[in-house]
């Protein structure tokens, strides 16, 4: 693969200096060797601001009943610790329960009227080139960097950067950051470079999908075939190149059909069966994967038209078409497409070129170096892509979906089943066309894209584990006393309707988001905070301002899809009274006293931590008076509060 970088090119001497350097570190030997380096200057090294070089995932080992399916690894001729018994057996068996993928269906690249979708690919094609951006540990800044031609290097080469690498040990005074890049920076580069791929010399290879198929033995002694897929790059809500997904499937004991399939996506995994749902299965033994596709949110169209952007590749794994909520980043809903009219978008599990994968920790690479011809991308620590692509957030500081991946050898996912490690379990829940229309209407923020369906929810209700166990691992929000959240009418409606004497002069009053007043309340445990402001209009010109702060204890029901509430408390209500004049100025006239207030609303879980809040609140404080055209001193007036409320 071409690199698409601007270059400087270093004399003869500074060239021998650098590499002299690396082969001080450890990184690359000269013996046998071609290195196509050069150095390189770019403003892209800024991803050193947000990612410690000196951090790197632990490579996965082997389960310890390894042998028992891959038989003795010194019975392997190629020294992948596979044994020449096993192999064709192996080999047969990942063949045998492929799964068919459904392709997200704006994910591709237009070259002259013809569409080319991004498919799995062999990661041979991405590792071509591996960089390694060399860092001054103090004082922390840039300072080099080199090209190796990864693909070129010989067995004795490949055996000695790797002894380099998987040393846990670095050179005091310079760091490394090793990576495979691909052209570009940004998605509408890397689709400009993909298109050049799919129709350049190397054509035919970019277009045959490939997917690596790894078994191993799970803690039953089930056969657990891990099915990874390797996109060139990922065009959604945090951008990043190089991008690693995968389904396990699981087989019956007897090997001759499937017990479940793991699929995931984001920080989610859904395991099936589960109650009435089931995988799908085509030709009985190959299992349908829909891709991830569109996020929606609010942000959707932005992304699109000023960056660029498709925001329709995160490549999760689904198992069914449809609109998932919560499934994309920041919790947006992701939509996931079925194939249609569309054949193009399906890749049958025959024409999947499949790779049996093995355990990287089982190379034998000290006496079989050739091995790492084909094998050392998994075992080293290198990530697959530029460390830190730009993308919505990515100047956070923090990972946000726009770093590259490691290795799947160093991915949590590898040799385990869901739910694990960062990847919560999923319990799927399909609801009706009548509610999921009900409750978009109720989300404003999803309004662009109103009545989606079939519409899957993340349900824990009813299921087999108590309140506190899904409080413990975060699969719903705090309760009780640790419950925290955030109550507003940004996306609502907030009317006040003065009563009694406050009634004779003023009308009633609408508050739609910011226009004419805005609320807002904290809620800790029983306790919440309640503040805002209200506009009333004064019949005879003129108006009132009332902002009141108050904290109230709060009575809830248990958590379930509706929880009603009450409130009542009391505290500070400030108010501002303008009365028009004949002589055209207005008359001015504020102060604060003690008021007290109580209410009751219902709180409906449009998800597990977001909710469509309706409450009433009754609220009496002491006003201006006569002044304002009150004949009493007090201000009576209800509310209905329309809004939302996040727990956190």
């Amino acid at each position: 693969m071409k690199k698409m970088c601007s270059r400087r090119q270093s004399s003869a001497a500074a060239h021998m200096t650098l590499l002299g350097r690396v082969w001080t570190l450890g990184y690359v030997v000269l013996v046998g060797t071609v290195v196509a380096g050069c150095s390189v200057a770019t403003p892209r090294n800024v991803y050193m601001d947000f990612i410690r070089p000196d951090l790197r995932p632990p490579l996965v080992g082997a389960p310890p009943n390894s042998d028992s399916l891959w038989g003795p690894a010194n019975e392997s001729g190629r020294g992948d610790g596979i044994s020449e018994l096993r192999r064709a057996e192996l080999e047969a068996l990942v063949k045998r329960y492929a799964p068919t993928l459904v392709l997200p269906q704006n994910d591709h690249v237009t070259v002259d009227d013809r569409k080319y979708y991004l498919v799995p690919i062999n990661v041979h094609l991405f590792t071509d080139t591996l960089r390694i951006d060399l860092m001054r540990a103090a004082p922390y800044t840039y300072d080099d960097s080199i090209d190796i031609a990864f693909q070129t290097l010989d067995g004795d080469s490949l055996r000695a950067l790797s002894e380099g690498i998987m040393g846990y040990q670095t050179d005091p005074n310079v760091l490394a950051v090793r990576y495979f890049d691909f052209p570009g920076t940004k998605p509408k580069e890397w689709w400009e470079a993909y298109g050049k791929l799919r129709t350049g010399s190397d054509s035919a290879q970019w277009a045959r999908p490939t997917v690596y198929a790894h078994p191993f033995l799970d803690f039953d002694n089930r056969v657990v075939i891990q099915y990874w897929m390797f996109y060139p790059f990922n065009d959604f809500i945090g951008n990043h190149e190089g991008d690693w997904e995968r389904i396990n499937v699981v087989l019956t004991p007897d090997r001759s059909s499937i017990a479940e399939v793991h699929y995931y996506f984001h920080a989610r995994s859904v395991n099936l069966p589960q109650g009435e749902y089931e995988p799908e299965i085509v030709d009985g033994t190959h299992p349908v994967v829909y891709t991830g596709g569109r996020m929606y949110n609010i942000l959707d169209y932005p992304i699109r038209i000023f960056a660029h952007e498709k925001n329709e590749g995160s490549h999760g794994t689904f198992p069914y078409a449809g609109e998932w909520e919560a499934a994309g980043g920041m919790g947006a809903p992701e939509s996931v497409k079925g194939p249609g009219k569309d054949s193009a978008r399906v890749v049958p599990h025959d024409l999947f070129n499949v790779v049996l994968t093995p355990e990287p920790s089982r190379l034998d690479y000290q006496r079989h170096p050739d091995v790492l011809k084909e094998w050392a991308w998994l075992l080293l620590p290198v990530r697959f892509g530029f460390p830190n692509a730009v993308s919505l957030g990515s100047e956070l500081g923090v990972d946000v979906g726009n770093r590259a991946w490691f290795g799947p050898g160093y991915h949590p996912g590898w040799n385990r089943t869901a739910p694990g490690m960062l990847f919560n379990a999923y319990s799927v829940k399909k609801i009706s066309f009548a509610r999921s229309a009900i409750e978009d209407i109720l989300q404003p923020w999803y309004w662009l894209y109103i009545f989606r369906h079939p519409r899957y929810v993340h349900d824990v209700r009813g299921g087999a584990m108590s309140r506190d166990q899904l409080e413990r691992l975060g699969l719903v929000p705090r309760g009780g006393w640790r419950e925290r959240g955030i109550g507003t009418t940004l996306f609502g409606v907030h009317l006040a309707y003065p009563t009694k004497d406050f009634s004779d002069a003023f009308d009633n009053s609408t508050n739609i988001s910011f226009w004419r007043g805005f609320w807002m309340k904290m809620r800790f445990g029983a306790m919440e905070l309640l503040g805002g402001y209200q506009k009333f209009g004064r019949r005879d010109g003129g108006s009132m301002f009332v902002y009141p702060l108050t904290a109230n204890l709060v009575v809830r029901t248990a958590d379930a899809l509706f929880r009603p509430y009450a409130t009542g408390g009391g505290g500070l209500y400030g108010w501002q009274s303008r009365v028009r004049q004949a002589t055209g100025g207005e008359l001015v006239n504020s102060g604060w006293d003690f008021g007290w207030s109580a209410g009751a609303g219902v709180e409906y879980y449009l998800r597990a931590n977001v909710a469509f809040d309706v409450g009433f609140r009754y609220h009496r404080t002491v006003g201006p008076g006569p002044s304002a055209g009150i004949p009493s001193d007090h201000m009576q007036f209800f509310t209905i509060w329309i809004g939302h409320y996040l727990r956190l």
